[in-house]
């Protein structure tokens, strides 16, 4: 012990040194980062039952509709076309190819509305999305055959035919 406090100087300033709190984002061990992508999948795999079991009971409940309105001899081909239908055993599919989409101007102008009302709340909906809603609330409403049967016909068509000639 020094008689000048030099030794108790050092004590005081190493107490008032600033010590290193926890960090802000711990880095992930390799168990967490583990648990966390076995949890992601559990999720994943969860969504994509329950969805597989909502369209099985789809195509039940469309089955019950067409066994009642269907007569007795057609119930058999109906099975054999479903059963063709069915998705791969993986459970993925191919990815469609990408459909041009036209819109007409009453469209085009509902589109703009849709934009207008999201940048007001600052949000994005891209076109994209809003044809995904579409189609999927056209799929609850509608079956295949009666979509067919409402735009069935045919072709609005202008009389003219082949390039115009100067």
């Amino acid at each position: 012990m020094a008689a000048d406090g030099l030794d108790e100087l050092d004590e005081q300033a190493t107490r008032r040194r600033r010590k290193p709190g926890p960090p802000r984002r711990p880095r992930e061990t390799a168990e967490e980062k583990a648990a966390r992508l076995r949890a992601e999948q559990e999720a994943r795999d969860a969504a994509r039952q329950k969805r597989a079991e909502e369209e099985q009971r789809r195509r039940e409940e469309e089955e019950r509709q067409r066994a009642a309105e269907a007569p007795e001899g057609q119930d058999q081909d109906e099975e054999q076309d479903e059963e063709q239908d069915e998705e791969p055993e993986g459970g993925t599919r191919k990815r469609t190819k990408s459909i041009p989409f036209y819109f007409d101007e009453v469209n085009e102008e509902f589109l703009w509305q849709i934009a207008q009302e999201a940048a007001a709340q600052r949000e994005r909906v891209p076109a994209a999305a809003v044809l995904r809603l579409a189609m999927r609330r056209l799929q609850d409403q509608m079956t295949p055959a009666r979509i067919v049967q409402e735009l069935g016909g045919p072709a609005a068509t202008t009389g003219k035919k082949g390039r115009p000639r100067r």
